[in-house]
């Protein structure tokens, strides 16, 4: 009966154990998530900023080829007591994409 209970008594503590790495596995992935997206908006910022500079300089100038969308005009909607504008554009260029394709490769290193 006692080998019973104690063979229970270790099932039961390595099913906790098991379940506590699942929750900081969780955990883990949750914030690695969090530092992809910090990385990425990182690398599209600087890319796009390298892009930039870029174009004035005539042997780096195919950097700054790339293409810009969204809403042209802006939407607006008039509650008459608040007015809000809505408005999104996004200019992508070679270099934010290097500059992606960098913090993805920086987040996998680390």
């Amino acid at each position: 009966m006692k080998k019973i209970v104690f063979e229970y008594i270790i099932l039961a503590y390595g099913k906790i154990e098991e379940d506590t790495k699942e929750e900081a596995k969780m955990a883990v992935r949750e914030k690695n998530i969090w530092i992809l997206i910090l990385f990425l908006l990182s690398g599209i910022v600087v890319g796009g900023l390298i892009g930039e500079l870029a174009s004035q300089v005539d042997f780096l100038s195919w950097l700054s080829y790339g293409k810009e969308f969204g809403l042209t005009a802006p939407v607006e909607l008039d509650l008459s007591v608040i007015k809000l504008t809505f408005g999104l554009m996004f200019k992508i260029n070679i270099a934010s994409i290097v500059g992606i394709v960098l913090a993805i490769f920086i987040y996998k290193k680390i």
